[in-house]
């Protein structure tokens, strides 16, 4: 086969696209890309240690994540000893429904000497939990303790590996890496005579030209192919997009067969969710200085020499018909990290960083990794105080934000009077211990008022994007919705607890009361400027 033909086999609407019984086997290609994953290894674990007959073992998932490569692989060597239905979402039957047919296959495991692996989906385990008969009482219960997240309420002879446990994105050391799409990325471009892509690749060198030539070229650089999955990370904390092993290989085989440059097709196609997610982080969209020059210049035909010397020291890597100067800019931020031509490109690194989805990690793997040791403090004290802090009195503060400063939160106004009281809101450090995060979609923010403990605030990547744009001075409005709801009723619940106070401010203008609640004495006394 020749590459492209190749590579269509990885597009979503390829007849291989899911494993079945009837397809699992002479698929070379299937069989070169094959990658043991963690969840596979669980499963194995799991299969192996299931000696008694009552054992289930869940297999979940979303569609397509790659339950069935598993499945359709252990079945050939286990389906001896074990029994497999192998898709619960199917029923198999026609005058059966899936739920039915799931309760025929839990009756007909009542009566087996074998233990039971089920394929099944989220939400179809979801349905059973709630539609699945009555006598299968004991299974609907350990799942719903798995979906309630009540771990040691699961019965003991039934197994649960959920996909999403198994995230594609991991911590190592001080960064977050991606091995399943980095050992998928590193197959498909490695230069070895068994990488069939490869191999494809080098008998039409000679004959290939255009663009999916060059394409599989910048594919190879590890560089490029870093860039990408920190991309993919930026889409998976903005929009917890969940990347399935066949989201994976179509996104890979849009990218190298696509209309456009690689870089191109990675940011101006709509034909998945993913894609659209992926535009909302075309570099063009980047407003600065050096990239808006650059766009002024090649709008107005302006020439620049160390540009026009970088184009043909480049000139392997790109067709420049097709370059638009979108095009150009795209080119520039996948080949940041290399050293390429006069390094023309070098000069929009900046620009083309993440700050916000950098400090989110940091931040992150702070609480995930936490251990108590000064330097660590240090660090979350600062994002604390200037980040989450600042914030919320901010916020609270809008109308009144010279309380800010006094450490007061405002409660109300009436007839011109501002009425704030003194809110000592600071960090609890020593509860990240027990609100470690488990997944990359939020941490928990830990705070304390006065002695007592606040309720965790759960902060996503978007949630840290509103923070930072309101001590920047932004007024958060209807498009923030869903992340503003978090600051408001975690304010409410602060200025519920300090309304019993015995201390209350009242402003006007520049005269400022107190009054203070003696309860020792039965009276309140009011004072002038504090």
């Amino acid at each position: 086969m020749n590459l492209r033909t190749l590579l269509d086999t990885l597009s979503r609407s390829s007849a291989q696209a899911v494993s079945t019984l009837g397809n699992s086997s002479g698929n070379p290609v299937k069989d070169y890309l094959y990658i043991k994953t963690a969840i596979e290894s669980a499963f194995q674990s799991a299969i192996k240690q299931a000696t008694s007959p009552e054992k289930i073992i869940f297999l979940c998932g979303s569609s397509g994540d790659g339950k069935s490569e598993i499945l359709t692989r252990y079945y050939k060597q286990y389906s001896s000893t074990l029994n497999f239905h192998l898709d619960a979402t199917h029923s198999f039957q026609p005058d059966m429904t899936a739920m039915e047919t799931l309760d025929q296959v839990f009756v007909d495991h009542k009566h087996s000497d074998k233990p039971l692996v089920v394929g099944i989906n989220i939400g179809m385990l979801g349905n059973y939990a709630e539609e699945g008969a009555e006598e299968h009482g004991a299974i609907i219960g350990s799942i719903r303790a798995f979906l309630d997240d009540k771990h040691d309420e699961i019965s003991p002879e039934h197994v649960f590996l959920n996909f999403e446990d198994f995230p594609k994105f991991e911590p190592e050391n001080d960064q977050i890496v991606a091995p399943f799409i980095q050992d998928l990325l590193t197959k498909i471009t490695q230069p070895t005579q068994d990488n069939p892509f490869y191999a494809a690749w080098q008998r039409e060198v000679a004959t290939m030209s255009g663009i999916l030539y060059v394409n599989y070229r910048l594919l190879q650089y590890t560089e490029i192919q870093q860039i990408i999955i920190r991309t993919l990370l930026k889409v998976r904390l903005k929009y917890e997009q969940f990347l399935t092993a066949r989201t994976l290989l179509d996104f890979v085989h849009q990218l190298l067969t696509g209309p456009g440059h690689l870089f191109d097709n990675l940011f101006t196609s709509r034909a998945t969710e993913l894609a659209k997610a992926l535009a909302h982080f075309d570099p063009c969209t980047i407003r600065s200085k050096d990239i808006d020059l650059f766009l002024v210049q090649k709008s107005l035909n302006i020439a620049n020499p160390e540009f026009n010397a970088f184009q043909e020291g480049v000139s392997d890597l790109v067709i420049r018909e097709e370059m638009s100067t979108g095009s150009w800019i795209r080119f520039f931020y996948l080949i940041q990290d290399l050293d390429l031509s006069n390094n023309y490109h070098h000069r929009f690194v900046d620009d083309f960083r993440s700050q916000l989805y950098e400090q989110y990690i940091q931040v992150w793997l702070l609480h995930q990794q936490y251990t108590g040791a000064s330097a660590e403090k240090k660090a979350l004290r600062e994002f604390y105080r200037k980040g989450i802090l600042e914030a919320l009195f901010r916020f609270a503060n809008r109308f009144a934000p010279e309380l800010t400063s006094r450490n007061q939160l405002f409660l109300a106004e009436y007839n011109g009077y501002q009425l704030s009281t003194r809110a000592d809101i600071k960090e609890s450090l020593k509860r990240i211990g027990d609100y470690k995060p488990k997944r990359l979609g939020y941490f928990e923010a830990l705070l304390k008022l006065d002695d007592d403990d606040l309720p965790p605030v759960p902060v996503s990547s978007n949630f840290l994007d509103l923070i930072l744009k309101i001590n920047s001075g932004y007024r958060p409005n209807k498009h923030d919705k869903n992340n503003i709801v978090i600051l408001e009723e975690l304010i409410d619940d602060i200025t519920r607890r300090v309304r019993g106070t015995d201390k209350l401010h009242i402003h006007k203008n520049d005269q400022h009361w107190v009054l203070i609640n003696d309860q020792d004495e039965e009276e309140i006394i009011v004072e002038g400027r504090e």
